[in-house]
């Protein structure tokens, strides 16, 4: 875990402090931080990474929150709000983040935030540049969302240029116009067919999370725990009935 500096929040200006963090990615990405709402002002003041692969986050998680949250010395009960990655990403890591955002809010009776796991990845960017996030959605598609990271006068601001979506890379190509970078785990696969800056990730970094964070909180009230669901963007395997048996069922002679 890295911290970055700051004085605590003035609450009576209006900041105060958010947690984000992702699981949809090989990358678990977390980061804690004070928005101030009025002033459009924010501040990383922790964050944390970690390589699981195909590992499940969910044994993970919730530890690792709370250890921010305890370097930092914040309590929960101080959060003003939760952002979650809710996908698109893997199934298993998409609706533990989900889950677990939904739990702490209810609990804490704080408003959730959002966030597409794309706009995570593409905020990681350089300011000035249009950002194509890419992910790996198997069966030769890939999720992909366009997004724009201005120039700011306190930090770059995060804007989506049009709806995430799950495609062959080719048709996600043929509809774009102007220069752009491709960056995320999609890139590795597909390298050969993007132009030469592209970058692979392994996911979304912690400024990537938290730039689409300051995102959400600036222009939203974020939504109640209820509320809140995946986005995946299409159907699991199981639910598009790819994953058959490989025998026939056998029905029980001691079930009628």
């Amino acid at each position: 875990m890295s911290s970055a500096s700051g004085s605590p929040p003035d609450e009576a200006a209006g900041a105060g402090w958010y947690l984000a963090f992702d699981a949809s990615t090989p990358r678990t990405a977390i980061a804690l931080g004070t928005i101030d709402r009025h002033a459009g002002a924010a501040t990383l003041r922790l964050e944390f990474a970690d390589e699981d692969g195909a590992n499940q986050t969910s044994t993970w998680l919730v530890d690792r929150l709370r250890a921010l949250t305890d370097e930092v010395g914040v309590a929960l009960r101080d959060l003003r709000g939760i952002a979650v990655g809710r996908g698109p990403g893997t199934f298993t890591g998409t609706r533990v983040a989900v889950a677990t955002c939904q739990g702490l809010a209810l609990g804490l009776d704080c408003p959730c935030f959002p966030l597409s796991t794309l706009a995570a990845v593409a905020g990681d960017g350089e300011p000035g540049e249009t950002i194509l996030a890419l992910l790996d959605a198997r069966r030769r598609e890939v999720y992909a969302g366009l997004y724009a990271l201005d120039s700011g006068v306190e930090a770059p601001r995060l804007r989506r240029l049009c709806d995430d979506r799950c495609a062959p890379l080719t048709a996600v190509l043929d509809d774009l116009t102007g220069t752009f970078r491709a960056v995320g785990p999609g890139v590795r696969p597909y390298a050969d067919a993007l132009p030469a800056d592209a970058m692979a990730t392994s996911g979304a970094s912690p400024r990537g999370l938290w730039r689409a964070t300051v995102a959400a909180v600036l222009d939203s009230e974020g939504v109640h725990p209820r509320a809140l669901e995946a986005s995946y963007l299409r159907r699991s395997y199981a639910e598009l009935g790819v994953n058959t048996p490989k025998r026939p069922m056998i029905r029980s002679p001691f079930v009628d």
